[in-house]
């Protein structure tokens, strides 16, 4: 009878709860101390069992947000703020191991005590968390840490090449970026590596039909495939999806953000595709199951951006807005392109007006356009903003420049690229002109390209800025041997013959990050390199060098 009463007791208190005039914190109170009287306290011998794997969170001056998976499945999760308010979390897979919460018409600038209760127990250790100054009030500083393509299995290698760094080494450059108390960090595209080309799982390895059918063998072993017939959220599509992203996000992260607001801006590879535009197979625009599979895997892993164009929770188009000292605006160029010649799009145009708009109307001391592919910079990709493409020395016409194609060449205008459209670049002239006209501050900085950089934009195309603008590669997590774009696509990252810039950090295939010091009256960016070029040269991710940039 005991038993019987211990396992309704809960249920039993709930209804209490949402018929008296208890309060939250007393209604937790009296359910730990009847629990405990009447079990000597067996109820709370489960939650030992019960593991949090990864937690990552976000916010803006009135809300927070929360992401997280569990070791075991479980019917119910709240999320208890300073104990006395509960907010219930919804779960985003069909077992109960992956939760997330959003928590509306908070305080602006308070730090609130976080804890995790599921069916009534407490699993994990309180942590805090920070809502952001109002829009308009006075901050005298900020810093803000960035990286770009944290993504790929740990330490994975083929064909004699690393193609992604160790877990541990990302890890130790997280540690370090964190060292220096950052309040917010942004993850600029490619969390996920998992290239499709169409397929149901990848097909690796190119060139070589052995490794293909060796490795890719492996990967459906270990993960298995996608059923493209049915929907992301089957049981089949939702099992290779976590089991991807337990592997390249969770276990990548774990609880180390859970106290610094953290926002993650999709590009190609999030949504399982390389951007390719070959004779054969063109990947983007991304087609429904990719974007579908992109949403799921990230409404499983990361919070979303609380700060839209329509205010609701979204995934594409955001902005981080801290007091009156910082504007980011964060776009995804990937998610909603076009093709179409000179009408094609990187941002979709509802949300090209928005981030125009916000340019000219911000009143933020510092303003920053936070794209997910760089301006200012190319490596002859397909899906540019720029027209450049790898090409041999006498070569006319169009030009196919195909990922691991072992081409030798060098970055030119002179012939086509594949595909490429012009609409892009007209889009890229618009927002450019847009920030070079903003008063005050304003620079750009972006991810993609696996290197890190910094240049000061003259001028773009026919177009004289106003005033230069200054753009950085804020610096990879996980770039190695096999995916430099010195080795990938044969030349390394630079210039595009259509811009006129001044170096002010040297193109460098490093892992690393890129720290920003805002405060009143200047701002400066600090370049960290963490190494890693060489896996045979014992870099450990820690900091090899600095260098400070005034914005």
């Amino acid at each position: 009878r005991i038993l019987i009463l211990l396992r309704l007791l809960p249920n039993k208190l709930s209804r209490i709860y949402k018929t008296q005039l208890y309060s939250r914190r007393t209604f937790l109170k009296l359910s730990a101390a009847l629990t405990a009287i009447l079990a000597g306290g067996f109820f709370f011998k489960g939650s030992k069992d019960q593991k949090v794997k990864h937690i990552l969170s976000s916010a803006s001056h009135e809300k927070l947000a929360v992401t997280l998976s569990l070791s075991q499945a479980t019917s119910e999760m709240g999320l208890l703020l300073d104990d006395d308010y509960m907010v219930k979390g919804i779960s985003t897979d069909s077992e109960g191991k992956h939760w997330q919460f959003i928590v509306n018409n908070l305080s602006p600038n308070k730090s609130y005590k976080l804890q995790l209760v599921s069916e009534n127990v407490n699993i994990y250790k309180a942590w805090s968390l920070k809502t952001f100054p109002e829009p308009h009030s006075e901050i005298d500083s900020l810093k803000v840490m960035s990286f770009t393509c944290p993504g790929g299995g740990d330490g994975f290698r083929a064909s004699g090449r690393e193609f992604f760094k160790p877990f541990k080494f990302r890890q130790n450059i997280f540690e370090e970026g964190l060292s220096k108390n950052p309040d917010i960090v942004i993850s600029i595209g490619d969390h996920v590596y998992w290239d499709l080309r169409g397929q149901d799982s990848p097909p690796v390895g190119r060139n070589s039909k052995l490794i293909k059918f060796f490795l890719g063998g492996y990967l459906r072993l270990r993960y298995g495939a996608f059923n493209r017939n049915e929907t992301v959220n089957s049981i089949v599509n939702e099992k290779v999806l976590k089991r991807i992203g337990n592997e390249q996000i969770a276990s990548l992260y774990g609880t180390k953000f859970k106290s610094v607001p953290i926002f993650f801006i999709p590009d190609d590879h999030d949504y399982f595709e390389n951007d390719d535009a070959e004779e054969e197979i063109v990947t983007f625009p991304a087609d429904k199951f990719s974007k579908y599979a992109f949403r799921k895997m990230a409404d499983l892993f990361y919070p979303p951006l609380l700060d839209t164009p329509d205010g609701e929770p979204g995934r594409h188009t955001g902005r981080i807005r801290y007091g009156n000292i910082f504007e980011g605006l964060m776009a995804d160029c990937a998610g909603n392109m076009t093709l179409g010649n000179d009408k094609a799009l990187l941002i979709s145009n509802e949300d090209e007006n928005w981030l125009m708009s916000r340019i000219k109307k911000s009143r933020a001391k510092h303003l920053a356009f936070i794209p997910s592919h760089p301006l200012g910079y190319t490596a002859g990709k397909w899906r540019e903003w720029y027209p450049d493409v790898v090409a041999e020395d006498g070569a006319t016409g169009v030009v196919v420049n195909e990922l691991l194609s072992g081409l030798q060449g060098s970055l030119t205008t002179n012939v086509n690229k594949y595909l490429w459209q012009e609409g892009w670049f007209l889009q890229h002239q618009r927002l450019l002109s847009s920030v070079a006209e903003r008063k005050g501050s304003r620079f750009i900085f972006s991810g993609d390209i696996h290197a890190i950089g910094a240049s000061s934009i003259i001028k773009s195309g026919q177009m004289n800025l106003k005033k230069r603008v200054k753009t950085f590669l804020v610096g990879p997590v996980s770039s190695s041997t096999g995916t430099w774009p010195s080795f990938a696509r044969g030349i390394t990252a630079s210039s595009p013959e259509h811009l006129e810039s001044y170096q002010l950090y040297p193109t460098k295939e490093e892992n690393g990050f890129t720290l920003f010091h805002l405060d009143n009256e200047k701002a400066f960016a600090e370049i960290i390199s963490c190494g890693g070029h060489d896996p045979e040269n014992g870099d450990s991710g820690r900091m090899k060098s600095r260098e400070r940039i005034l914005i």
